[in-house]
């Protein structure tokens, strides 16, 4: 509230009653963690009343809505009761009560209450008698908005003063930390909680390890009776996936990441929002202040979580409201970039995104639309061929096994070595955060470029690391594989042109990699090598890999080649 506005007593000469007056007030959330209440305006009113000769009626609330919006159920019984009532005068404090930074808003909601027989006075400014009174009134209100407005920014550039300086900005600290604030002794932060920080490993591990869903995640924790943060057994898939996509547990925190804005698309409901700005924006990535924290994961496991979360949503059904057999699996073989199904009247083609990627620019990709119907049965049809000759596959596998012999001994010695340097280069990452935090010689600049020099070097020996595990646990047992693929083939493969479409999705997410199509020609990625009249591409390409987990291994992706029908 300004601090301009002082509050006047004009009482009604010559008046013999009182007149009948509803007292309007409203606050938001936000100005009630900063002190103000209903209560303070409503005794504000109270003591007014008797000087300007006002017979209080009950009051019309607006408890936690924001004066942005004009739709408020309070201020609408309002208007809906002042005839009805016989209401004369609406009280009420200051004018941003009525309407927050929006004159026209403020002077349409007056113009309602005028246009059924009632007034509006605001006890911090007299009553206007004519034009003139009136426009001064409505300069003050632009003035005062204005100072709330500079006042707001800058509150907003001392927070980002504070967050480029490496701080953490007030806030509710997520889920597995404490909020610390600054003192003279500590520079302030998120605490990591022991307790919490046990579950949040947890259910990166059932995620990104153990092959959960995210619904998996949520269900193992109400059933081991895990608290929430807010200390109720009841969690959420949001709460999780927020979890899950949050970089703090990972060591790195951002402010200034998100916007609030108006949503695009209001839900048609019976109710009032109490904001104005409900939905989120995501800013551009430069605009994002990076902080570190302390870490509660390693990266390679939340950059793996953030692997399966993207993939995930890739194929889910939920994406998608036509059947597409291979939903996330065709490539463009002229860019590279991913096919989306799209539908043509009845028709429905895998369509390169190029030109969705590329809007309003005009595309640069010149491939065509695929027919769905011909590229699911063209890639179903070469899959059941491959499935049927398990001795093709058996003869790759001993050629495979024999050449791994001879390697696998190298391959364990060095990825013991870069398992090594690895362990090196996070504790030297861990000692940076804190010698950052402590010491004050050391510049942000100089926190920065370290960091990212240190964390690119960690990114690349995971990566070696992961591809080395890979390479080190690949096991073939042929008996068994054999004795698989046998049964497989005379009691199942005969099955397969029975399967539902659902199981069909499922062996094609199971078997198939990607499919990349030029023109009539289909390159499939599979994870068993081609059988039957397709021609492989190369032929003597297959190799074992591992899933990037220590707990299982198949058959890397192989090559073939085969006309679109």
């Amino acid at each position: 509230m300004n601090d301009s506005f002082v509050e006047r007593d004009y009482p009604e000469e010559g008046q013999s009653r009182k007149r009948r007056s509803a007292p309007y007030l409203r606050i938001s959330n936000k100005e009630k963690a900063g002190g103000q209440s209903i209560e303070i305006q409503h005794e504000r009113i109270k003591e007014a009343a008797e000087k300007r000769r006002w017979e209080l009626l009950d009051p019309y609330i607006d408890d936690g809505y924001s004066g942005e919006l004009s739709a408020r159920p309070g201020i609408d019984r309002l208007l809906d009761e002042i005839e009805q009532e016989r209401i004369e005068v609406v009280p009420i404090t200051e004018p941003d009560r009525l309407a927050r930074g929006d004159l026209y808003l403020q002077k349409f909601l007056e113009e309602q209450i005028k246009e059924r027989g009632a007034s509006v006075e605001y006890l911090s400014l007299p009553p206007a008698t004519n034009e003139d009174e009136q426009l001064g009134h409505d300069v003050r209100g632009v003035v005062s908005g204005w100072e709330r407005l500079k006042i707001k920014q800058r509150t907003m550039r001392g927070k980002l003063k504070k967050a480029r300086s490496g701080f953490i900005v007030g806030g509710r600290a997520p889920y597995g930390f404490h909020y610390l604030a600054k003192t003279e002794q500590t520079p302030g932060g998120y605490k990591p909680m022991e307790e919490e920080v046990h579950w949040v490993k947890e259910m990166f591990r059932w995620y990104a390890w153990e092959g959960l869903s995210v619904e998996g995640v949520t269900e193992r924790l109400a059933k081991k009776k895990v608290p929430t943060q807010s200390g109720n057994r009841l969690w959420s898939t949001s709460t999780v996936h927020h979890i899950l996509t949050n970089e703090t547990y990972a060591g790195v925190a951002y402010y200034n990441r998100r916007r609030s804005v108006p949503p695009k698309n209001h839900r048609r409901s019976t109710g009032y929002r109490r904001l104005k700005n409900t939905s989120r924006q995501i800013r551009a990535r430069k605009e994002w202040i990076s902080i570190p924290v302390t870490p509660i994961i390693d990266r390679e496991i939340w950059d793996r979580a953030q692997q399966k979360l993207k993939r995930n949503a890739k194929e889910s059904p939920r994406n998608t409201r036509h059947p597409y057999l291979l939903r996330g699996k065709v490539v463009c073989g002229e860019c590279g970039l991913p096919c989306y199904g799209s539908v043509s009247r009845t028709n429905l083609f895998y369509q390169c995104s190029n030109r969705h990627r590329m809007f309003p620019l005009p595309k640069r990709c010149s491939a065509r639309s695929v027919s769905v119907p011909s590229l699911d049965s063209t890639v179903w049809q070469a899959l059941l061929s491959a499935l049927s000759h398990p001795d093709i596959i058996l003869s790759q596998l001993q050629e495979v096994k024999d050449a791994e012999t001879t390697t696998r001994d190298y391959r364990k010695e060095e990825f013991k070595r870069v398992k090594m340097e690895l362990k090196k280069k996070q504790t030297e990452e861990r000692r940076l955060i804190e010698l950052y935090k402590y010491d004050q010689k050391m510049s942000l600049e100089h926190y920065r470029e370290s960091m990212d020099k240190t964390r690119a070097e960690i990114a690349n020996k995971e990566k070696e690391k992961q591809d080395l595990e890979g390479q080190t646990m690949r096991t073939v047992n042929l008996e068994e594989i054999e004795t698989n693929l046998k049964f497989f083939s005379s009691d199942i493969s005969s099955r397969l042109h029975m399967l539902s479409f659902e199981d069909k999705r499922k062996m094609v997410g199971l078997l198939i990699e990607k499919v990349t199509v030029t023109g009539k020609k289909v390159m499939i990625e599979a994870i068993i090598p081609p059988g039957g009249d397709v021609t492989p591409i190369p032929p003597n390409s297959v190799a074992i890999a591992s899933q990037s987990s220590p707990y299982e291994g198949q058959i890397q992706a192989n090559w073939w080649g085969k006309e679109i029908s």
